[in-house]
Protein backbone atom coordinates (compact mmCIF):
# COMPACT_ATOMS: atom_id res chain seq x y z
CA UNK A 1 0.00 0.00 0.00
CA UNK A 2 1.39 3.65 -1.08
CA UNK A 3 1.97 6.12 2.04
CA UNK A 4 -0.84 8.90 2.34
CA UNK A 5 0.45 12.14 2.01
CA UNK A 6 0.47 14.41 5.24
CA UNK A 7 -1.29 17.84 4.25
CA UNK A 8 -2.62 21.11 6.44
CA UNK A 9 -3.60 24.12 5.24
CA UNK A 10 -3.74 27.58 7.16
CA UNK A 11 -3.74 31.73 6.67
CA UNK A 12 0.11 32.84 5.75
CA UNK A 13 -0.91 36.06 8.43
CA UNK A 14 -1.17 32.92 11.39
CA UNK A 15 2.63 32.18 10.39
CA UNK A 16 5.03 33.31 13.42
CA UNK A 17 7.26 35.63 11.77
CA UNK A 18 10.07 34.60 14.66
CA UNK A 19 10.82 31.27 13.57
CA UNK A 20 12.13 32.94 10.43
CA UNK A 21 16.34 34.15 10.54
CA UNK A 22 15.03 37.59 8.61
CA UNK A 23 13.28 40.77 10.42
CA UNK A 24 9.76 40.36 10.93
CA UNK A 25 9.30 43.76 9.62
CA UNK A 26 10.81 43.29 6.15
CA UNK A 27 8.95 40.12 5.60
CA UNK A 28 5.52 42.21 6.52
CA UNK A 29 6.42 44.87 3.58
CA UNK A 30 8.02 42.36 1.21
CA UNK A 31 5.10 39.33 0.47
CA UNK A 32 7.33 37.67 -1.89
CA UNK A 33 10.57 37.30 0.71
CA UNK A 34 8.06 36.07 3.24
CA UNK A 35 6.47 33.40 0.87
CA UNK A 36 9.97 32.36 0.15
CA UNK A 37 11.12 32.21 3.50
CA UNK A 38 7.96 30.20 4.74
CA UNK A 39 8.31 27.62 2.01
CA UNK A 40 11.87 27.11 3.01
CA UNK A 41 11.14 26.97 6.17
CA UNK A 42 9.03 23.85 5.94
CA UNK A 43 11.13 22.41 3.29
CA UNK A 44 13.65 22.35 6.05
CA UNK A 45 11.16 21.43 8.62
CA UNK A 46 10.84 18.30 6.33
CA UNK A 47 13.79 17.29 4.95
CA UNK A 48 14.94 15.64 8.03
CA UNK A 49 12.11 13.37 7.64
CA UNK A 50 13.10 12.39 3.92
CA UNK A 51 10.47 11.48 1.44
CA UNK A 52 8.91 14.82 -0.45
CA UNK A 53 6.98 18.05 0.35
CA UNK A 54 5.01 20.53 -1.15
CA UNK A 55 4.80 23.90 0.33
CA UNK A 56 2.43 26.61 -1.70
CA UNK A 57 1.09 29.94 -0.67
CA UNK A 58 -1.84 31.03 -2.77
CA UNK A 59 -4.29 33.87 -1.84
CA UNK A 60 -2.91 34.69 1.44
CA UNK A 61 -2.91 30.29 2.50
CA UNK A 62 -0.07 28.30 3.21
CA UNK A 63 -0.95 24.83 2.13
CA UNK A 64 1.48 21.81 3.25
CA UNK A 65 1.87 18.27 1.62
CA UNK A 66 4.19 15.87 2.67
CA UNK A 67 4.77 12.02 1.45
CA UNK A 68 7.11 9.61 3.09
CA UNK A 69 9.05 7.22 1.56
CA UNK A 70 7.19 4.84 3.49
CA UNK A 71 5.54 4.07 6.65
CA UNK A 72 2.32 6.65 8.58
CA UNK A 73 3.18 9.55 7.77
CA UNK A 74 0.97 11.34 10.82
CA UNK A 75 3.20 9.23 13.09
CA UNK A 76 6.16 9.77 11.63
CA UNK A 77 4.99 13.74 11.95
CA UNK A 78 4.59 13.43 15.66
CA UNK A 79 7.11 11.62 16.28
CA UNK A 80 9.36 14.58 14.45
CA UNK A 81 7.21 17.05 16.65
CA UNK A 82 8.33 15.00 19.76
CA UNK A 83 12.10 15.18 18.78
CA UNK A 84 12.00 19.34 18.28
CA UNK A 85 10.12 19.20 21.69
CA UNK A 86 12.61 17.07 23.52
CA UNK A 87 15.40 19.36 21.90
CA UNK A 88 13.61 22.65 23.25
CA UNK A 89 12.65 23.96 20.26
CA UNK A 90 8.76 24.60 20.76
CA UNK A 91 8.31 26.81 18.03
CA UNK A 92 8.74 23.93 15.12
CA UNK A 93 6.98 21.89 16.95
CA UNK A 94 4.32 23.07 17.85
CA UNK A 95 2.43 24.12 13.96
CA UNK A 96 3.26 20.16 13.28
CA UNK A 97 1.21 19.49 16.83
CA UNK A 98 -1.59 21.47 15.57
CA UNK A 99 -1.49 20.45 12.35
CA UNK A 100 -2.23 16.74 13.48
CA UNK A 101 -5.21 18.30 15.79
CA UNK A 102 -6.64 20.30 12.88
CA UNK A 103 -6.18 16.73 11.32
CA UNK A 104 -7.98 14.95 13.90
CA UNK A 105 -9.04 16.25 16.83
CA UNK A 106 -9.43 13.37 19.06
CA UNK A 107 -5.54 12.61 18.29
CA UNK A 108 -4.76 12.36 21.89
CA UNK A 109 -0.72 12.25 22.25
CA UNK A 110 -0.91 15.78 20.25
CA UNK A 111 -3.25 17.15 22.54
CA UNK A 112 -1.22 16.17 25.41
CA UNK A 113 1.80 17.22 24.20
CA UNK A 114 0.81 20.92 22.86
CA UNK A 115 -1.51 21.21 26.00
CA UNK A 116 1.52 20.51 28.40
CA UNK A 117 4.05 22.67 25.82
CA UNK A 118 1.71 25.31 26.39
CA UNK A 119 1.17 24.78 30.03
CA UNK A 120 5.02 25.50 30.18
CA UNK A 121 4.64 28.53 27.95
CA UNK A 122 2.08 30.25 30.73
CA UNK A 123 -0.62 30.25 27.48
CA UNK A 124 -2.85 28.77 30.34
CA UNK A 125 -6.43 29.08 29.13
CA UNK A 126 -5.76 26.95 25.89
CA UNK A 127 -3.63 24.38 27.48
CA UNK A 128 -6.41 23.90 30.23
CA UNK A 129 -8.41 22.94 27.06
CA UNK A 130 -6.46 20.69 25.39
CA UNK A 131 -5.31 18.98 28.65
CA UNK A 132 -9.42 18.43 29.36
CA UNK A 133 -10.05 16.91 25.97
CA UNK A 134 -7.21 14.88 26.84
CA UNK A 135 -8.15 13.48 29.83
CA UNK A 136 -11.86 12.80 28.52
CA UNK A 137 -10.27 10.57 25.91
CA UNK A 138 -7.71 8.99 28.12
CA UNK A 139 -9.66 9.37 31.40
CA UNK A 140 -7.04 6.47 33.15
CA UNK A 141 -4.65 8.48 31.99
CA UNK A 142 -2.46 9.83 35.70
CA UNK A 143 0.09 11.87 33.64
CA UNK A 144 -2.64 13.64 31.83
CA UNK A 145 -4.46 14.75 35.03
CA UNK A 146 -1.53 15.68 36.58
CA UNK A 147 -0.68 17.54 33.68
CA UNK A 148 -4.01 19.07 33.73
CA UNK A 149 -3.80 20.08 37.70
CA UNK A 150 -0.28 21.55 36.97
CA UNK A 151 -2.01 24.10 34.13
CA UNK A 152 -5.20 24.88 36.60
CA UNK A 153 -2.73 25.78 39.35
CA UNK A 154 -0.50 28.17 37.36
CA UNK A 155 -3.63 29.60 35.98
CA UNK A 156 -5.19 29.97 39.50
CA UNK A 157 -7.62 27.25 39.58
CA UNK A 158 -6.88 25.91 43.37
CA UNK A 159 -9.72 23.89 43.46
CA UNK A 160 -10.32 22.67 39.94
CA UNK A 161 -6.43 21.45 40.07
CA UNK A 162 -6.56 20.44 43.39
CA UNK A 163 -9.15 18.15 42.01
CA UNK A 164 -7.48 16.93 38.56
CA UNK A 165 -4.21 16.04 41.27
CA UNK A 166 -6.82 13.66 43.00
CA UNK A 167 -7.68 12.22 40.05
CA UNK A 168 -4.06 11.71 38.90
CA UNK A 169 -3.35 9.77 42.60
CA UNK A 170 -6.52 7.70 42.34
CA UNK A 171 -5.49 6.14 39.70
CA UNK A 172 -1.83 5.87 40.69
CA UNK A 173 -0.99 6.52 44.23
CA UNK A 174 2.32 6.73 43.42
CA UNK A 175 2.62 9.34 40.62
CA UNK A 176 5.22 11.52 42.29
CA UNK A 177 4.70 14.57 40.64
CA UNK A 178 1.00 14.57 41.04
CA UNK A 179 2.16 14.19 45.10
CA UNK A 180 4.72 17.01 44.69
CA UNK A 181 2.13 19.56 43.56
CA UNK A 182 -0.76 18.38 45.41
CA UNK A 183 1.06 18.82 48.57
CA UNK A 184 1.93 22.14 47.47
CA UNK A 185 -1.27 23.12 47.44
CA UNK A 186 -2.16 21.91 49.98
CA UNK A 187 0.47 23.43 52.15
CA UNK A 188 -0.60 26.81 52.01
CA UNK A 189 -4.08 25.63 53.75
CA UNK A 190 -2.98 22.84 56.13
CA UNK A 191 1.02 21.87 56.31
CA UNK A 192 -0.15 18.65 58.52
CA UNK A 193 -2.55 17.37 55.53
CA UNK A 194 0.23 18.62 53.17
CA UNK A 195 3.38 16.25 54.97
CA UNK A 196 2.87 13.39 54.31
CA UNK A 197 2.08 13.88 50.45
CA UNK A 198 5.35 16.09 50.67
CA UNK A 199 7.33 13.00 52.19
CA UNK A 200 6.36 10.50 49.94
CA UNK A 201 6.95 12.84 47.09
CA UNK A 202 10.40 13.22 48.15
CA UNK A 203 10.77 9.55 49.04
CA UNK A 204 9.62 8.76 45.22
CA UNK A 205 11.81 11.31 43.86
CA UNK A 206 15.30 11.87 45.99
CA UNK A 207 17.21 13.60 42.86
CA UNK A 208 14.27 16.08 42.47
CA UNK A 209 14.96 19.71 44.04
CA UNK A 210 11.56 20.61 43.98
CA UNK A 211 10.91 17.48 45.93
CA UNK A 212 12.97 17.98 48.66
CA UNK A 213 12.36 21.52 49.03
CA UNK A 214 9.00 21.27 49.01
CA UNK A 215 9.38 18.27 51.75
CA UNK A 216 11.52 20.88 53.58
CA UNK A 217 9.42 23.92 53.28
CA UNK A 218 6.32 22.43 54.98
CA UNK A 219 8.13 20.52 57.94
CA UNK A 220 9.69 24.23 58.56
CA UNK A 221 5.80 25.67 58.30
CA UNK A 222 5.23 23.33 60.94
CA UNK A 223 8.51 24.27 63.18
CA UNK A 224 10.36 21.13 62.42
CA UNK A 225 13.44 23.17 61.98
CA UNK A 226 15.51 20.34 62.81
CA UNK A 227 14.38 18.20 60.66
CA UNK A 228 14.11 20.46 57.65
CA UNK A 229 17.47 21.99 57.44
CA UNK A 230 19.33 19.12 56.21
CA UNK A 231 16.40 18.43 53.39
CA UNK A 232 17.25 21.91 52.44
CA UNK A 233 20.92 21.08 52.40
CA UNK A 234 19.91 18.24 49.99
CA UNK A 235 18.20 20.41 47.74
CA UNK A 236 20.62 22.97 47.55
CA UNK A 237 23.25 20.52 46.99
CA UNK A 238 21.36 18.92 43.92
CA UNK A 239 21.78 21.88 41.61
CA UNK A 240 23.62 24.83 44.21
CA UNK A 241 23.01 27.47 41.00
CA UNK A 242 19.02 27.48 40.69
CA UNK A 243 16.20 29.83 41.94
CA UNK A 244 15.28 26.40 44.53
CA UNK A 245 18.79 26.60 45.72
CA UNK A 246 18.32 30.16 46.60
CA UNK A 247 15.07 30.23 48.24
CA UNK A 248 16.00 26.85 50.54
CA UNK A 249 19.45 28.92 51.40
CA UNK A 250 17.09 31.91 52.47
CA UNK A 251 15.12 29.57 54.61
CA UNK A 252 18.84 27.97 56.36
CA UNK A 253 19.52 31.86 57.64
CA UNK A 254 15.94 31.63 58.79
CA UNK A 255 16.58 28.46 60.59
CA UNK A 256 20.08 29.33 62.29
CA UNK A 257 19.01 33.30 63.09
CA UNK A 258 16.23 31.54 65.05
CA UNK A 259 18.29 29.25 66.67
CA UNK A 260 20.75 31.89 67.43
CA UNK A 261 18.58 34.12 69.27
CA UNK A 262 16.55 31.60 70.71
CA UNK A 263 19.81 30.63 72.49
CA UNK A 264 20.49 34.23 74.27
CA UNK A 265 16.37 34.77 74.69
CA UNK A 266 16.55 37.16 71.68
CA UNK A 267 19.40 39.43 72.61
CA UNK A 268 22.88 40.00 71.57
CA UNK A 269 24.65 37.21 71.49
CA UNK A 270 28.14 37.56 72.58
CA UNK A 271 30.62 35.55 70.89
CA UNK A 272 29.00 37.29 67.75
CA UNK A 273 29.46 41.13 69.28
CA UNK A 274 33.12 39.76 69.42
CA UNK A 275 33.70 38.49 66.24
CA UNK A 276 32.10 42.24 65.08
CA UNK A 277 34.63 44.15 67.29
CA UNK A 278 37.05 41.99 65.49
CA UNK A 279 35.63 42.60 62.61
CA UNK A 280 35.96 46.57 63.09
CA UNK A 281 39.42 46.28 63.72
CA UNK A 282 40.59 44.14 61.26
CA UNK A 283 38.91 46.20 58.27
CA UNK A 284 40.01 49.52 59.53
CA UNK A 285 43.56 48.26 59.46
CA UNK A 286 43.06 46.68 56.39
CA UNK A 287 41.34 49.47 53.99
CA UNK A 288 37.91 48.94 51.95
CA UNK A 289 39.54 46.61 48.93
CA UNK A 290 40.83 44.03 51.16
CA UNK A 291 37.91 44.42 53.54
CA UNK A 292 35.59 43.97 49.66
CA UNK A 293 37.57 41.07 48.77
CA UNK A 294 37.15 38.91 52.53
CA UNK A 295 33.75 39.80 52.31
CA UNK A 296 32.82 38.94 48.95
CA UNK A 297 34.78 35.52 49.74
CA UNK A 298 32.80 34.56 52.79
CA UNK A 299 29.85 35.75 50.78
CA UNK A 300 30.61 32.68 48.35
CA UNK A 301 31.78 30.44 50.69
CA UNK A 302 27.87 30.69 52.37
CA UNK A 303 26.31 29.68 49.76
CA UNK A 304 27.76 26.39 50.41
CA UNK A 305 25.76 26.87 54.17
CA UNK A 306 28.33 27.93 56.67
CA UNK A 307 26.70 26.47 60.29
CA UNK A 308 26.68 29.48 62.93
CA UNK A 309 25.35 27.70 65.50
CA UNK A 310 28.82 25.25 65.56
CA UNK A 311 31.51 27.15 67.39
CA UNK A 312 34.12 24.44 65.44
CA UNK A 313 36.73 26.65 63.52
CA UNK A 314 36.58 24.82 60.76
CA UNK A 315 36.47 26.92 57.59
CA UNK A 316 39.52 29.11 56.22
CA UNK A 317 39.61 31.98 53.82
CA UNK A 318 42.19 32.53 50.76
CA UNK A 319 42.21 36.25 51.57
CA UNK A 320 42.20 36.08 55.63
CA UNK A 321 44.62 33.55 57.39
CA UNK A 322 43.27 31.59 60.46
CA UNK A 323 40.84 28.93 61.21
CA UNK A 324 37.18 30.47 61.35
CA UNK A 325 33.61 29.19 62.77
CA UNK A 326 30.79 29.51 60.82
CA UNK A 327 29.32 32.75 63.47
CA UNK A 328 32.48 34.46 63.60
CA UNK A 329 32.62 34.43 59.53
CA UNK A 330 29.08 35.41 59.20
CA UNK A 331 29.87 38.68 61.90
CA UNK A 332 32.79 39.38 59.97
CA UNK A 333 31.01 39.67 56.49
CA UNK A 334 28.02 41.74 58.08
CA UNK A 335 30.55 43.86 59.50
CA UNK A 336 32.22 44.29 56.05
CA UNK A 337 29.05 45.12 54.78
CA UNK A 338 27.84 47.70 56.94
CA UNK A 339 31.28 49.47 56.68
CA UNK A 340 30.92 49.39 52.76
CA UNK A 341 26.87 49.61 52.33
CA UNK A 342 25.00 49.52 55.23
CA UNK A 343 21.82 49.40 52.94
CA UNK A 344 22.88 45.94 51.79
CA UNK A 345 21.15 42.65 52.52
CA UNK A 346 23.67 40.39 54.22
CA UNK A 347 20.82 37.54 54.67
CA UNK A 348 21.18 37.40 58.54
CA UNK A 349 20.04 40.29 61.16
CA UNK A 350 23.33 41.30 63.45
CA UNK A 351 22.68 44.76 64.08
CA UNK A 352 22.29 44.16 67.78
CA UNK A 353 25.55 42.45 67.93
CA UNK A 354 27.45 45.44 65.77
CA UNK A 355 25.79 48.15 67.26
CA UNK A 356 27.22 46.64 70.79
CA UNK A 357 30.76 46.02 68.81
CA UNK A 358 30.65 49.57 67.83
CA UNK A 359 30.09 51.10 71.09
CA UNK A 360 33.03 48.74 72.70
CA UNK A 361 35.44 50.01 69.68
CA UNK A 362 34.36 53.90 71.08
CA UNK A 363 34.90 52.60 74.57
CA UNK A 364 38.25 51.87 73.95
CA UNK A 365 39.00 54.63 72.05
CA UNK A 366 38.27 57.01 75.04
CA UNK A 367 40.10 55.04 77.31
Amino acid sequence: MNPEPFSFQYPITDFDLTKLPVDPTLLRENPAMLVSAVQTYYQESFRKLGGVANIAVKDGIVSVSWLPKAGDAAQQVFEHALTLLRQGDYKSAEPLLRSLIARDPNHADALFNLGMMLSDQRKLSEATDLLTRFVSLVPDSSNGWTALGVAESRNGNVEAAKNALSQALEIDPRNAYALRNLGALLVKESPEEALPILAQAARLMPQDQAAQYGHAQCLLELGRTDEADPIFVKAIELSPLSDIAELARTARTSIAHESMRSAVGGGARPDAVMYCLDGLQKFRDLGDTKTRAIVFEIAMLGRSGLNINDSTKKYTLRSLPGSFSGLQLVSLMYTGMQLIDPSADAGIDLSKEYAAAKGLLEQKSLE
